[in-house]
């Protein structure tokens, strides 16, 4: 029997830098890299129905946001290290804060204004029933 290999502990900064040469999305949580599934059919749909609805509603009010789907990190403290970095499925936040990671991780740091809305879509399986 062989015994079981501790997963590596990252840093936020040795996170944002991580590459495994896969096309593998990671989430860290508590300095352990976390691989993100894809998610069912209707997860993606449900994601996409609601940034379809922020999109337009943010025009209405003139808001100078935007909504984006999979596509920022929000680094978030655990206990007394800062080592979390969850991808959520929407995220809205200040069209300013979304322009200015054009060159650099899409990551809202700690130390950053927070998003306005955060959003994780959980959808329930149907289970089959026989009879």
């Amino acid at each position: 029997m062989t015994a079981a290999t501790p997963p590596i502990r990252l840093s936020f900064e040795e996170y944002l830098k991580y590459e495994d040469g896969t096309d593998t999305r990671y989430e860290l949580v508590k300095g352990e890299l976390l691989p993100i599934g894809l998610g069912t059919g209707q997860h993606g749909k449900v994601a996409k129905f609601l940034e379809q609805i922020y999109d337009p509603e943010i025009d209405r009010l003139a808001f100078d946001w935007v909504a984006q789907r999979f596509a920022v990190g929000i680094q978030s403290p655990r206990g007394y290290r800062w080592d979390t970095c969850r991808i959520p499925d929407i995220t809205v936040l200040i069209r300013e804060q979304w322009e200015a990671m054009e060159e650099r991780e899409a990551v809202i740091r700690a130390h950053e204004p927070p998003p306005k809305l955060v959003v994780e879509v959980v959808t329930a399986l149907k289970q089959k029933t026989t009879g």
